[in-house]
C-alpha cells in the first residue's frame, strides 16, 4: 500500500486550542482525532479508495467518500454516516451516540502572514476558527468565531457573511493555514448479528467498512434497520446493491440500449444479462472499468469488448447508448465518438434466460470472470430504454422491478430541503429536481399562493379529479369540451377501469395536435381522431358521443369523424375517477389509450351528457392548478355577483336587488313584474308553494310577454332527470306556447299553436293538469287539451320550483329546454286563490330586473 502521509502543520495552535475545544496533541492522546490523509502515487494506478479519488499536484492522491458516509480513520474506507437517513425511532434510541463532526480551519490575515517571523503580532489571539458541518451543503451550515476568547458555538453566521466578518474584524482578508478534521465519539456501529435487528425481511450481513455487521434491505425498503419505505423512482445503488428486471424479449438478433446514470466510483457493473447466472455462454453485460464504459457481449463463441474512448463524468449526469446487431456493435458515451467492435465466432444471435439485473449482481464473484468488475455500480440511474421498452423501476404491478436488495433512491434527499406550504407535498421529477405538488386552491413554487380558481390552467403536471362516470356512459355518452391547448400533446379527459393498464376506458387526448378519441369495451380500441390539427393558443369546441359500438368525433368546424370498436361488447365499464387535463401516474393509465403526457393549456367548460361540470366546485382533488389568463379572474361582477366566463368574455349572474353588465345597479324599487334576460330566473322552496305543486293536480295562471321565439316559463322537476322521471314544464317552442309533463308512465305534450305569443304584448295563459289529464288556454279563447299514457296519476319532484329559467338548464330540463325566457312575468297565481309574490318569496333571484 502507498506511504500515508499525515498533515500535521500548526499542530501548536491546537495543542493551545485543546483545553476549549478537548482535542488532543496527538493521536495516543485522543484516539478521535482523524487526519486528512494523501497517499503516494496517482488514482488511476490501483489506488485503495473505497469510493472517490482525487490526484493532487504533487504526486499524490487523497481519498474521499459519497453523500452519506464518513472518511475512516485509515484515509480511504468509508463508513456509513447515519445522519438523517436514520428513522425518527432509531435517532431518539441513538440520540446520546450520535456524532457531531466538525471541520476546524485555521485562517491568519494575509497581512500578518507576511510578517517576518516572531513577530508580535503572530500571537494566537489572531487566529479564527471556522466551524463546518461536513453533512451540510446549504447557505447556513455552521458557524464562524473569532480569536481564542470568542468561541462561543452559540453564535452562527452564514456562508455569504464569512468573508464580511473578517474583513470587519481585521480590516483585511484572511487566508487559511490548513484544515484538520475532529469527531467526537462516532455513532454505534453492531458487531455481531445477535445485537443487531433487522426489520421487514432485512437480513444481517458483514459489513466490510467497518469490520461489523449491517442490514441487508429487500426492495422496498431502506435505513439502518430496513425500517423505512422506500418508492423507487430513480434507483440508487451503493456498489453491493442489485435491482433485477425481467429478461430481455426479442433481444436475440438485435439490441438497442439507451441508459442515464450518475456514477460516483469509477468501476462497476452497470446492467447484464445471460444464458447462464455466472455468465458462461451468452450474455451481455454494460460496466464501467476505470472510467471507461465497456460493452462486453457474446454470442456463444467468444466474446467482443467495446470501450468508449473518454471517462465518464464523476456525480454527473451520462447518457450512453449501445446498438448491436448480430456480430457487430457500436457504443457513444454522452457526446463523445461512436466506438465499434465485434464478437467472435460463427454464431450471431444471443439467448438470454436469466432475469436482466441493474447495478450489480446476487454474487459478484460468480459473474466478475466475464465483466471484469469487483463490485457493482455506485450511483443513481434515472433513464433505461431496451429496444423502445422504458423500464419502470416500481416493484410489483406498478413497475417492472421484481426484486433487488440495498437499492435506495437517489432524490429522496432532495426533498429535506424543500418546505413545502398548504400541505403541498415535495416530489422529484428528476433526481436533482425536486418541485412541490400543490393541493388544488394553492399555487407557486412552494405552494405559497392561495388561488381561487376561475379558469383552471395545466402546466403538464396537473389534473382535476372527478367522481367516476360509472353507469352514466355504460351504453351511451355525449361529451362537450372547450379548451386552449399550448402544446401538442396531452391528455384532456380520461377515465379507466383498472390502475393495471388493462380493461375497459375512454379517453380524449391532443396527439402531434391531432384531437383523438378512443374507447375500449374490453375487446379492442375504437381510434378516431380529427382530420386536421388544431392551432395552439387558440380556443377550440370538440364534441364527443358513443353509443354502444360506435362512436362520433366533431372539432369545431372541421368534418365529423366516426369509428367503431372491436370485439362485440357493446357496454364500458368505468368505476376510477374521472381525470380532466391529467393524471396522477401516467403509467396507471390503460396502455391502450396510447396517453403519453398531460395536457398544457386552458379548460373552459365540460359538458357530460347535458350536465355541465362544475370544474372546481365538483372536484374531489386537484394538483398543480392556477388560472388561465381571463377577465373573470380579475373579478368584474360586483356585489357578489358571479362572473360566468365565455371564450373570449364573460357574464354575469346579479343576485336580487342588483343589475347591469357587472350588477353594479342597485335596483331599488320593488319588483312586481320581473324580467328576464335568457340566463334569468327564480327559484321557490316555499312550503304554500310546493304543495300546490306536486300531487294529483295543478292549476296556474300568470300573464306572459315574450321578446324570444324559445324559453323556459315554468319548470318543476327532479335533481337528477332521466327520460322517465317526473316533470312538469310551460315554456315556448317556435313561438308557441306548450305545456308538458310527464307522470312516470309516459310524456304528453299539448301546444297551443292557434296564438304566437313571441310578439311583445301581454298574453294570459292558464294551464291545469287534474291527474292525467291536462288542458292549455291562451288569452281565453279556445282550449287545447291532452292525457299522458300509462298508469300513473300523481306528479312526485324534488327539485323547487323555477319561474322563467332554470340553473343548468339543459341539464336540469334533460335537454328540453336551452335557454330561459326573454320576457316578463306578472300576475302568477296556483290554484285560483294564491297569489306568487314573485320577487318577495323566491328563495334565490339571479339576473332579474323590472320589466320595460
Amino acid at each position: 500500500m502507498a506511504t500515508i502521509l499525515l498533515i500535521k502543520t500548526y499542530m501548536y495552535a491546537l495543542c493551545f486550542l485543546g483545553a476549549t475545544l478537548a482535542v488532543g496533541c496527538t493521536e495516543e492522546e485522543n484516539p478521535n482525532l482523524l487526519f486528512e490523509a494523501a497517499f503516494q502515487g496517482n488514482c488511476a494506478d490501483g489506488n485503495p479508495c473505497h469510493h472517490k479519488c482525487f490526484d493532487l499536484h504533487d504526486g499524490t492522491f487523497e481519498c474521499s467518500c459519497m453523500e452519506g458516509y464518513i472518511l475512516s480513520k485509515n484515509g480511504y474506507s468509508c463508513m456509513e454516516s447515519l445522519d438523517d437517513r436514520q428513522s425518527e425511532e432509531a435517532r431518539k434510541v441513538n440520540a446520546l451516540n450520535a456524532s457531531h463532526i466538525q471541520e476546524i480551519r485555521l485562517y491568519t490575515p494575509k497581512s500578518l502572514s507576511r510578517l517576518p517571523e516572531g513577530d508580535e503580532r503572530h500571537k494566537l489571539d489572531s487566529v479564527e476558527i471556522h466551524f463546518e458541518s461536513i453533512f451540510g451543503d446549504g447557505p447556513e451550515v455552521g458557524g464562524q468565531y473569532y480569536g481564542v476568547q470568542d468561541t462561543d458555538l452559540s453564535h452562527h453566521t452564514t456562508r455569504s457573511d464569512s468573508k464580511e466578518l473578517l474583513e470587519s474584524k481585521h480590516g483585511n482578508l484572511v487566508e487559511p493555514m490548513n484544515t484538520v478534521t475532529i469527531t467526537t465519539p462516532s455513532s454505534p456501529h453492531y458487531k455481531t448479528c445477535q445485537q443487531l435487528e433487522c426489520t421487514s425481511g432485512g437480513a444481517c450481513i458483514p459489513d466490510q467498512s467497518t469490520g461489523g455487521v449491517k442490514c441487508s434491505c429487500p426492495l422496498g425498503r431502506g435505513g439502518m434497520f430496513c425500517e423505512k419505505a422506500v418508492e423507487l423512482q430513480f434507483p440508487q445503488f451503493i456498489g453491493s446493491s442489485y435491482l433485477v428486471l425481467p429478461s430481455l424479449r426479442d433481444s436475440h438478433k438485435s439490441m438497442q440500449i439507451s441508459i442515464e446514470f450518475r456514477p460516483q466510483h469509477y468501476d462497476g457493473i452497470i446492467l447484464y444479462n445471460g444464458e447462464y447466472p455466472d455468465l458462461r455462454g451468452d450474455f451481455a453485460a454494460l460496466t464501467l472499468n476505470k472510467g471507461f464504459v465497456e460493452f462486453r457481449f457474446d454470442c456463444g463463441m467468444g466474446m467482443g469488448v467495446l470501450q468508449s474512448q473518454s471517462v465518464v463524468l464523476l456525480d454527473s449526469w451520462n447518457y450512453v447508448t449501445v446498438y448491436r446487431d448480430r456480430w457487430d456493435a457500436w457504443l457513444q458515451l454522452n457526446k463523445g465518438k461512436q466506438v465499434h467492435g465485434r464478437s467472435k465466432g460463427l454464431f450471431s444471435r444471443i439467448t438470454f434466460r436469466q432475469n436482466l439485473y441493474l447495478g450489480g449482481s446476487p454474487n459478484i464473484s460468480l459473474v466478475q470472470g466475464r465483466t471484469g468488475c469487483q463490485q457493482g455500480f455506485v450511483g443513481c440511474v434515472r433513464h433505461l430504454e431496451i429496444n423502445t421498452r422504458k423500464y419502470d423501476f416500481r416493484y410489483g404491478n406498478r413497475g417492472d422491478a421484481l426484486e433487488g436488495v440495498d437499492v435506495g433512491e437517489c432524490s429522496a434527499d432532495k426533498c429535506r430541503k424543500v418546505t413545502c406550504l398548504n400541505g403541498g407535498q415535495c416530489v422529484a421529477a428528476w433526481p436533482n429536481n425536486p418541485i412541490c405538488v400543490c393541493p388544488l386552491g394553492y399555487s407557486g413554487d412552494l405552494c405559497e399562493r392561495a388561488v381561487e380558481l376561475v379558469v383552471p390552467s395545466f402546466n403538464g403536471s396537473s389534473y382535476l379529479q372527478y367522481s367516476s362516470l360509472d353507469s352514466s356512459a355504460l351504453t351511451f355518452i355525449e361529451l362537450l369540451l372547450v379548451f386552449k391547448p399550448e402544446k401538442p400533446d396531452g391528455v384532456l379527459f380520461y377515465n379507466g377501469n383498472q390502475m393495471d393498464g388493462t380493461g375497459d376506458f375512454v379517453s380524449i387526448s391532443l396527439v402531434h395536435g391531432f384531437v383523438e378519441f378512443r374507447f375500449d369495451l374490453g375487446t379492442g380500441p375504437a381510434v378516431i381522431r380529427s382530420p386536421t390539427s388544431v392551432e395552439m393558443s387558440q380556443w377550440h369546441t370538440l364534441f364527443v358521443s358513443r353509443t354502444g359500438r360506435n362512436g362520433i368525433l366533431e372539432v369545431d368546424n372541421q368534418l365529423r369523424v366516426e369509428g367503431t370498436s372491436q370485439g362485440a361488447f357493446t357496454q364500458l365499464s368505468l368505476p376510477l375517477n374521472l381525470y380532466l387535463g391529467g393524471v396522477p401516474d401516467l403509467k396507471e393509465v390503460a396502455q391502450l389509450s396510447g396517453i403519453t403526457a398531460s395536457f398544457t393549456g386552458c379548460i373552459l367548460q365540460v359538458i357530460v351528457n347535458n350536465k355541465p361540470v362544475k370544474l372546481l366546485e365538483e372536484a374531489l382533488s386537484g394538483r398543480n392548478m392556477d388560472n388561465c389568463e381571463h377577465e373573470c379572474v380579475s373579478k368584474p361582477c360586483q356585489n357578489r355577483g358571479t362572473c360566468v366566463p365565455k371564450i373570449d368574455s364573460y357574464t354575469c349572474n346579479c343576485l336580487q336587488g342588483f343589475a347591469g353588465t357587472n350588477c353594479q345597479q342597485e335596483v331599488m324599487e320593488m319588483i312586481a313584474q320581473p324580467m328576464f334576460s335568457g340566463n334569468s330566473y327564480l327559484f321557490y322552496l316555499e312550503e304554500d308553494i310546493m304543495r300546490r305543486v306536486w300531487g294529483r293536480e295543478f292549476d296556474i295562471n300568470f300573464q306572459l310577454r315574450a321578446y324570444s321565439s324559445d324559453g323556459l316559463v315554468v319548470w318543476v322537476g327532479e335533481k337528477d332527470m332521466s327520460l322517465s322521471t317526473d316533470y312538469l314544464a310551460l315554456g315556448l317552442k317556435n313561438g308557441y306556447l306548450q305545456f308538458q309533463y310527464n307522470l312516470g308512465s309516459g310524456e304528453v305534450i299539448i301546444v297551443h299553436n292557434r296564438t304566437r305569443m313571441d310578439n311583445g304584448e301581454w298574453h294570459s295563459v292558464r294551464a291545469v293538469r287534474f291527474e292525467r289529464e291536462g288542458s292549455l288556454v291562451v288569452d281565453g279563447e279556445h282550449m287545447e287539451r291532452g292525457i299522458s299514457p300509462g298508469p300513473l296519476k300523481q306528479l312526485n319532484v324534488n327539485n323547487g320550483f323555477y319561474l322563467g329559467g332554470a340553473k343548468d338548464i339543459v341539464h336540469s330540463t334533460f335537454n328540453k329546454f336551452q335557454r330561459g325566457l326573454v320576457g316578463c312575468l306578472s300576475n302568477v297565481t296556483l290554484e285560483a286563490d294564491y297569489h306568487i309574490r314573485l320577487v318577495t318569496y323566491a328563495t334565490i333571484g339571479v339576473n332579474i330586473q323590472p320589466c320595460i
